[in-house]
Parts: structure tokens; C-alpha cells; sequence
């Protein structure tokens, strides 16, 4: 192997850890200055500590680049290499002082120095050939050369000590490979991991994009639809078909919430909330599969229970969500009940409260408890078949309970029912009012929007929710066609698919802004079915005025095109002012 290819990458790893362990050389040092200097006198105590400490200075300075995950150059590489000799030497130099008193004591010290330099040879520099050589390879030398040919020893026991010295050295170099192995072999392992990872990463957001594609057409024209005179069978047709949707896309949701716990990238949002009004919207939303179950669904307040509160509210509607929906699954008579209760005394700052659901279903046994906030877990095997689902609610109520750090437990046996238990403790919060305002439902009347959508079944959702509440839309394929149209006429509002072919939405968007159409202000909302973690984020952050995902949502749609006219017509009044 060439110098140049001693001199690697390998090598800055070793230097940066160094790095780690400087403070327990410099004790190291320190003392072992002492005991030169009771031994050999200070001044040659200081010497030998001045060089030491110059060494490892040295070695600080040469390796801060690596320290800062920045590859070190070439003539830093070098100057870490003469840096490691020149300590390596400089403790060989001491172990050597005490081998020539020919005390026996100091000639053992001599050894357990140079013991010790090849132990830390071994264990630290395995990662490079050059730094394993330098700091094992020196002090070996030396102890063989001074045991072999100054240590007064000849025939069989000589031949046995040089022997057995060659076997220690080699044993402690193989001991190095293998580190230098196994240290390569969890590498391997963990960028195949990231990797993995990644292409989980990957797969999620082109499944996520693909099903809320279709989705966006199942579940937008079965809203359409809706708005529509239908006879009270239709109407119910049409609502067991919403639900169906939404239940599709619930799964689909749950996990990519499991993605995003795991990635570290799920985020809490801390605004004021009333929680007793969440609790009753839970009920709300399970109260007709309840009545179908013939199983009844009960939502108790205890005295004292909180209510305004800073928190999350779509997180804890999420633990009620699922804690109610596998109380209904495995209930077939009876009853589940949502209750919230306080815990402790409530103090003035924050309130601690408990969120329970319990049923008279199956129940569960201990050993099916030991693995029931599993992601992809239930009770067991059968359980899928017999009553569907994914194992992923569950998991995701204890991930966002550790979220908020709170505590999530089960009390259960077979064929008594179960009780879940969530305990949390969230700052208070004053009351705000919380009515959505008139003009979100007050429709769209007067006007004109553009929609820049390729997909023809997503042009006809659109169409169908957005006209039924009086706007007026017009369409163009790709991001080009609608620059071309926006140059040509004033619209209101800008609808903007990301992902369009010819020229996407964010280049769109770009071009908007830079005022090629005359106006940089022009209200653009963003349509995508992307919901990756930090996709919304990265969208506003191009300038978009609004993230909208799909499958759309009539109402959050109409309220966010509102909300971005009434902020434009606001600036505009404030520029003439």
C-alpha cells in the first residue's frame, strides 16, 4: 500500500476520536510526570511532560477538521502522523528510562507502559493501518529489543521469551484486524439501514401520491355528490361510501404517522383547545357504527374534568379516535364509554387529566398485553382476519402519548373487556372562540379561479365541489398553459398541482413570483398528494399562500381560498391607504 494510501479517510476517523480521550491522556500524563520527576528529578520531569503536552496540542490543532466531519487534507494527515510518533516516542522514551536503572520494579513499569501503549494501539487506532503501526508497533520494538538483547537472558528461555513476545504482538495486531472488521461490519450494516430506511422513505411517498390520486376522485365527487338532491337511500348510499373513503384513508394516514414518529419529524402543535368539545366530536363521528353494532356509546365528564387547554387537539382527537375505534371493533354487545376525569388537584399553570375507554368486549390476556402498542401487532394472528385493521392504532396512541409525555396503559381480562387509560398533563389555556367564521360557508360567489391540474378526474372534483358553492373555474393542464392563461386574464385565486408534466407547480410558481405574469402577488394555493413529513413546510417555503393535500376537503378548500383572497384584498387596501 502506497503512503498516499495509508493516508485516508481511515485516518481522520481515528484523529477525530482521539479527540474524545484527550482528557484522560493529559491525567495520564500529568501523573506519570510526577513519578519521572520522583525518580529521575524535575527537570527532566518537565521536559518530558513539555514535549508531551506540546505533542498532544499538536495533534488537537492537525485534527480539528475531521472533529467537525470535514475530510482533513493531506498536509494535516501528515502532521497527525508525525504528531502520533512523537508522542508514541516520547512514552517509549519514559518506559525506556526505567528499564536502564535496572531496578526490577521500575523494569516492570517499563513493561506495563509499553503493554499499555500497544492495548491503546489496538483498541483505538484499529481503524488505520498507519496509526496501529505507529502506536503499537513502537513500543513493541522496543519491549522486544530490550527483554531480547539487554534483559541478560540466553538459550531455551531466550528462545521462549522471543517466542512468546513475537506471539503477543502478533495476538494483539490480529486483535486489531478483527476490531478493524467487526468497526467495518456495523458500518455495512448501518448504511444498509439507512438505506433501507430511505427506500421505505421512498416507497411511502410514491404509495402516498398514488393513492390519494384516485382517492382525491373517490372521495371529492362522493362530497359533490352529496350537495346534490338525492332521495334518502341515495343519500345514505352516498354517506356509507364517504365513510368507506375516510376509513381507506385513516389507514393510509396512521401510517404514515408511524413514518414520521420514526423519523423524528411528527410535530406537535400547542394552540388553545376545549376538550371536552373534542371528546364530543369523537362520539359524534362513532356513533352511527356504534348504533349498527347495536353496542352503546357513552361520553362521560367527571366533576372537576379540564377543559381549555394548550395542546394539540388533532393528536389527542387522535388517541380517542383509535382508542374508540378498537373498543368498537372487539365489542359485540354492551357498551364503550369515552370518559375524561382530572387526576390530581389542578394547579393554575397546567392540568393533569386522565382519558379513558372502556368496553365489555373479548378482553385481553397478559401475554397479548406484552405486545399490544406494537406497531403492525395485535392480539394475534386471527385477530386480522376475524376483525381487520392494521395493529397500527394502538402503537400510534403510545407513540404520541410518549410524544406528549404522557403514560398509556391497559386493564384487561378474557371475556371481561378492557379499559385504555392515557394520562397527560398540558399547560391551560384561555377560552377563544372557536365558531368557524360566516364567510367559510357563505360560498365562493363572484369568483374566478384558476385550476393548473393534469389529471382530468381531479379537474372534475374541483369543478364539481367548487362550483356547487358559486365560483367559476376555468382549467389549464400544466404549469405552463396556466402562466399563458394568467398572462391573458386577471383570475382571483391560482389552484396549483405540484406535480404536473411540461412544467410542474413550483417552477410555476417561481415564474409567478418573478412577476412574468404581471402580478407576484397573485394568490396561489398548492393541491398535492404528497404528505411526507415537512412537504407542507418546504411548499410555503417556495411562496405558496396555502398547502391543500388530497383527497381535497370541500370545506378546509373553500375556507383556505377565503382566507388567501380576504389577506390579498387586505394588502391591497394597506398599499392604498
Amino acid at each position: 500500500m502506497t503512503l498516499r494510501g495509508l493516508l485516508n479517510e481511515q485516518l481522520d476517523i481515528v484523529g477525530a476520536e482521539s479527540r474524545a480521550t484527550l482528557g484522560i491522556r493529559l491525567v495520564l500524563t500529568f501523573v506519570s510526570g510526577l513519578l519521572l520527576g520522583l525518580n529521575f528529578g524535575p527537570a527532566l520531569a518537565a521536559i518530558w511532560l513539555c514535549a508531551v503536552a506540546a505533542s498532544e496540542a499538536w495533534t488537537w490543532w492537525v485534527t480539528r477538521e475531521p472533529a467537525a466531519g470535514r475530510p482533513n487534507s493531506m498536509t494535516n494527515r501528515l502532521l497527525y502522523v508525525g504528531a502520533t510518533v512523537a508522542v508514541s516516542l516520547f512514552w517509549s522514551g519514559a518506559a525506556w528510562l526505567y528499564w536502564r536503572t535496572g531496578s526490577q520494579a521500575l523494569q516492570l513499569t517499563c513493561i506495563a507502559i509499553s503493554a499499555s501503549q500497544m492495548i491503546h494501539g489496538q483498541c483505538f487506532a484499529f481503524r488505520s493501518k498507519l496509526a496501529l503501526g505507529i502506536l503499537t508497533g513502537i513500543p513493541a520494538a522496543l519491549l522486544i529489543g530490550l527483554l531480547i538483547l539487554d534483559g541478560g537472558f540466553s538459550g531455551a528461555p531466550l528462545l521462549t521469551l522471543a517466542i512468546s513476545l513475537s506471539l503477543a504482538v502478533l495476538y494483539v495486531f490480529n486483535s486489531a484486524v478483527v476490531n478493524m472488521r467487526s468497526a467495518q461490519a456495523l458500518e455495512d450494516a448501518q448504511a444498509t439501514a439507512i438505506e433501507a430506511n430511505q427506500a421505505k422513505s421512498a416507497f411511502l411517498a410514491m404509495m402516498s401520491h398514488e393513492l390519494r390520486t384516485p382517492m382525491n376522485g373517490v372521495l371529492g365527487m362522493a362530497h359533490a355528490l352529496k350537495q346534490t338532491r338525492l332521495d334518502e337511500r341515495q343519500g345514505a348510499q352516498v354517506e356509507m361510501l364517504i365513510r368507506s373513503g375516510d376509513g381507506l384513508m385513516a389507514i393510509l394516514n396512521d401510517i404514515l404517522d408511524v413514518s414520521k414518529i420514526e423519523a423524528g419529524k411528527l410535530e406537535l402543535e400547542e394552540i388553545a383547545f376545549d376538550l371536552t368539545e373534542v371528546g364530543a366530536r369523537v362520539i359524534d363521528l362513532w356513533r352511527e357504527t356504534a348504533s349498527a353494532k347495536g353496542v352503546e356509546l357513552s361520553y362521560e365528564l367527571a366533576p372537576g374534568a379540564p377543559r381549555w387547554l394548550a395542546g394539540d387537539p388533532n393528536r389527542i382527537r387522535q388517541i380517542m379516535l383509535n382508542l374508540v375505534s378498537n373498543a368498537l371493533k372487539f365489542t359485540h354487545a354492551g357498551e364503550v364509554r369515552l370518559s375524561v376525569r382530572r387526576v390530581i388537584a389542578q394547579g393554575e399553570e397546567s392540568a393533569c387529566f386522565e382519558i379513558a375507554v372502556s368496553d365489555t368486549g373479548i378482553g385481553i390476556t397478559p401475554e397479548q398485553q406484552a405486545r399490544l402498542f406494537h406497531a403492525f401487532a395485535q392480539a394475534d394472528a386471527a385477530t386480522t382476519r376475524k376483525f381487520g385493521g392494521t395493529g397500527l392504532g394502538l402503537a400510534i396512541c403510545r407513540q404520541l402519548t410518549d410524544l406528549m409525555g404522557g403514560v398509556i396503559m391497559v386493564e384487561s381480562e378474557p371475556g371481561r373487556g378492557s379499559v385504555f387509560r392515557v394520562t397527560l398533563e398540558l399547560p391551560r389555556a384561555d377560552a377563544v372562540d372557536l365558531a368557524e367564521p360566516e364567510a367559510a360557508s357563505g360560498g365562493l360567489s363572484g369568483l374566478t379561479l384558476l385550476v393548473a391540474e393534469d389529471n382530468p378526474i381531479n379537474q372534475a372534483v374541483v369543478r364539481a365541489v367548487l362550483e356547487a358553492v358559486g365560483a367559476r373555474l376555468e382549467t389549464a393542464n400544466d404549469g405552463a398553459e396556466a402562466l399563458e392563461m394568467l398572462r391573458e386574464k386577471a383570475f382571483d385565486l391560482v389552484l396549483m398541482d405540484v406535480h404536473m408534466p411540461r412544467m410542474d407547480g413550483i417552477e410555476a410558481l417561481r415564474r409567478i413570483r418573478a412577476g412574468e405574469t404581471g402580478d407576484p402577488r397573485q394568490p396561489v394555493i398548492a393541491l398535492t398528494a404528497d404528505a411526507m413529513p415537512g412537504e407542507d413546510q418546504k411548499l410555503l417555503a417556495h411562496g405558496f399562500d396555502d398547502v391543500q393535500p388530497k383527497p381535497i376537503q370541500p370545506m378546509a378548500l373553500i375556507a383556505a381560498i377565503l382566507d388567501a383572497c380576504e389577506a390579498r384584498a387586505e394588502g391591497v387596501e394597506t398599499e392604498v391607504a
